[in-house]
């Protein structure tokens, strides 16, 4: 009997329980599903040839405002309605409870939210962002943001948030994404808004005209501009120095350099960099605490190949009978394995989702099913 035993686990062994499914999608998009039975894992890979013309990405806040969620089907079938041709989805950076993003987000060329930290609890720097430009180039860093306001007596002042909650003494600006209305801020702060009206840009520099000035609060935000918020010491010397009428610069800059980008989401922490696992390098990278980063749970991931002509979209499943999900490192493992060359972590656990052709082809570990989510991004046909 013993050796009968011996001989089953031998031919169990040697066939292990794996199926690998692959399916093409659309031209330059294909879907591979991994059933591990032996190490319990459900995986699913979109593959993207992102150099085809037809091909791109986008990121979308959920509803188009900065403090609001939605589940990443619903972004897909709200652009699809909008005329969009979307071919998948992935859930992207994680979020505050009202669905603030906790880093900077670009969709469209426009600024969602841009800081100069990352809102993050556990990393006092900033948290990596994945990056794509007007050409499609891909790229992961620690994206820093700066902005320069240039006001009519030639000074240069720091602007130091967009779409977030500004700082005592400091210069803010708000877009449509903030909602229909500035914030509440402290009763005690003086503030004074101006309102912006986009002119031209020359280069890097954008040029608006003040059209109005107010210090009422809650002041309500132009669909077509800017509001350029002043408190405190900031707000009695721009209340002074800019005029209704008066033109003013604003210059939008990132570190490291780089321009004209399209669309922009945060995630935590970068796995892959230069086909290097960065978790097997420093376990704590960003600020990752262990039973975030040495405990299984429900992944989503993003990444491209060294040549940067195909993107990568995973997620894990967790939490369940038929899987129980990855550590950092395994999930970085697995991203090389796959040819990630530089990859980056988003957001995890129940907010894992990844929506292909209008259908979630994972399994969300919720018990109510697919999350709220902050944002998203989307593989689009041009």
């Amino acid at each position: 009997m013993r050796i009968i035993i011996i001989l089953i686990f031998s031919f169990i062994s040697a066939f292990p329980q794996v199926n690998i499914q692959e399916t093409q999608v659309t031209d330059g998009v294909v879907h591979k599903k991994i059933l591990n039975m032996n190490d319990t894992l459900v995986i699913n890979i979109l593959k993207v040839d992102i150099q085809k013309p037809d091909l791109t990405i986008l990121t979308v806040k959920a509803n188009e405002l900065l403090n609001t969620k939605e589940t990443t089907s619903q972004m897909v079938t709200r652009y699809k309605l909008s005329g969009y041709d979307v071919i998948a989805a992935i859930n992207a950076d994680f979020f505050e409870a009202d669905g603030e993003v906790i880093s900077n987000m670009i969709s469209k060329g426009e600024i969602v939210k841009a800081v100069k930290f990352s809102d993050s609890p556990f990393n006092p720097f900033t948290n990596s962002q994945i990056a794509s430009d007007d050409d499609d180039n891909l790229y992961i860093e620690q994206f820093v943001f700066s902005g320069n306001l240039i006001i009519p007596n030639g000074n240069v002042e720091e602007i130091r948030r967009v779409n977030s909650k500004p700082d005592s003494n400091s210069i803010t600006l708000y877009n449509h994404f903030q909602g229909k209305t500035t914030p509440p801020l402290s009763k005690e702060w003086y503030v004074v808004d101006f309102v912006l009206f986009p002119l031209q840009s020359v280069g890097d520099t954008l040029i608006f005209i003040t059209t109005a000035k107010t210090t009422l609060r809650n002041f309500e935000i132009p669909k077509e501009g800017l509001i350029l918020s002043a408190n405190n010491k900031y707000a009695y010397y721009l209340d002074r120095e800019i005029k209704i009428g008066d033109t003013v610069k604003i210059v939008f800059n990132y570190s490291p350099r780089l321009k004209n980008i399209k669309s922009l989401t945060g995630g935590w922490p970068l796995l892959i960099k230069d086909g290097m696992n960065m978790i097997r390098w420093n376990p704590s990278i960003e600020g990752v605490i262990e039973n975030f980063s040495e405990q299984r749970h429900p992944r989503s991931g993003i990444g491209f190949s060294a040549d940067k002509s195909t993107l990568f979209l995973i997620t894990v499943d967790g939490r369940q009978q038929m899987s129980r999900g990855m550590t950092l490192l395994e999930f970085a493992d697995l991203m090389i394995n796959e040819g990630i060359y530089n990859g980056l972590n988003l957001d995890g656990g129940g907010s894992t989702t990844m929506v292909i052709k209008d259908k979630v082809v994972n399994s969300p570990s919720d018990a109510t099913g697919e999350r709220l989510v902050g944002n998203c991004l989307m593989v689009i046909r041009k």
